[in-house]
């Protein structure tokens, strides 16, 4: 028998992150580790606990981050320098270590930052983690996003178990938010429209909008809505609303319209959305197309998808229609032949 062990794996401090945006962190010890930054004389706003800097072209500055082990054996720590993205939620996510990014994002904070793969901590030790940050040399605006993540390496004993088909999840992590600037000039946000195509989340039809924020700023406050008609009609058939979401500078997600458990009909549609974010309003109106075997596709893979059968009834009707009129034929004509032969 398999056993298995579910133990939350929390993203404290870059829980915030995660949800609300860029963090600092000084973490409760029971976690495992903790971590704490060490905040530089060029911090910004310096009521934050993250990553707040002003910085200037081709500067190489050392940020410091002290790590902490509470447990009674040595461990050791995953570090990562990684670029803030938008993720399919809406939210800005600081976790991902190879995300996909944005062909508009310049400047990656993966690419400009530059941190030790693993630090080992001694048991009830601190370990001072530097992290080199080298600015382009080049002038910009606007500003560049990332995020610092601490996680805790996987022991031998449960790759053994994972091995094993035994699945252990015990291991922490903490991200911490990294914000530079190089000018005080507001950069205004620019939202953009991209594909459109049918898809599934959780093996359920959903109809993806691609929005894509084109500028190195956050997109605050975002919210929208979204909906679908026939090509040339007024009667919305889908709509999507959602808000209090945040778009990371130079990224672009799906958003989602949900298919109501419908199946995908071919056809022509038209997509309305119109945006709102850090006081400014877009409005979009697109066509769009499901081909025949994009619908057959996914609907195929779908769950608890309530299928329109009305077509089979159309024509199982139309068959006994015919099966009728052609028993009424033979019958009236096998009853013309016995008449003729009496």
């Amino acid at each position: 028998m398999k056993k298995k062990w579910w133990i939350i794996s929390f993203l404290l401090v870059g829980c915030f992150l995660l949800f609300s945006g860029p963090t600092g962190a000084k973490a409760e010890s029971s976690m495992g580790f903790s971590v704490n930054t060490i905040l530089p004389a060029n911090q910004v706003d310096k009521t934050k606990t993250y990553f707040d800097l002003e910085m200037k072209p081709g500067q190489v500055q050392e940020l410091s981050v002290v790590l902490t082990n509470a447990k009674n054996k040595a461990i050791t720590i995953e570090n990562h320098a990684n670029t803030a993205i938008t993720n399919d939620n809406g939210i800005v996510d600081y976790s991902q270590a190879n995300p996909k990014l944005d062909q508009t994002l310049k400047y990656p904070f993966s690419k400009l930052a530059d941190v030790e793969q693993t630090t080992t901590i001694p048991a009830h030790g601190q370990k001072t983690v530097k992290i080199k940050v080298t600015m382009p040399k080049e002038s910009f605006d606007g500003i560049v996003l990332g995020g610092l993540h601490f996680k805790e390496q996987e022991s031998k004993k449960q790759k053994t178990k994972k091995d094993e088909n035994v699945q252990i999840e015990n291991r922490y992590a903490y991200v911490i938010g990294v914000r530079l600037v190089e000018t005080k000039k507001t950069v205004q946000p620019d939202l953009k429209l991209n594909a459109i195509k049918p898809s599934q989340i959780n093996y359920r039809n959903v109809l993806k909008a691609n929005l894509q924020n084109t500028k190195p700023v956050i997109i605050q406050d975002f919210k929208v809505d979204a909906k679908v008609t026939k090509r040339g009609k007024d009667q919305v058939l889908f709509q999507e609303k959602k808000e209090n979401m945040r778009i990371a500078p130079n990224s672009n997600f799906n958003y989602g319209i949900n298919w109501n458990n419908q199946e995908f009909k071919p056809g022509k549609y038209t997509l309305h959305l119109t945006a709102w974010g850090s006081g400014k309003k877009w409005t979009f109106t697109k066509n769009f197309e499901i081909k025949r075997d994009e619908a057959a596709k996914w609907n195929d893979k779908a769950v608890e998808l309530e299928r329109d059968y009305t077509m089979w009834y159309v024509i199982g009707g139309v068959i006994l229609v015919l099966l009728l009129l052609i028993g009424v034929y033979v019958l009236g004509r096998k009853s013309r032949k016995k008449k003729e032969e009496e």
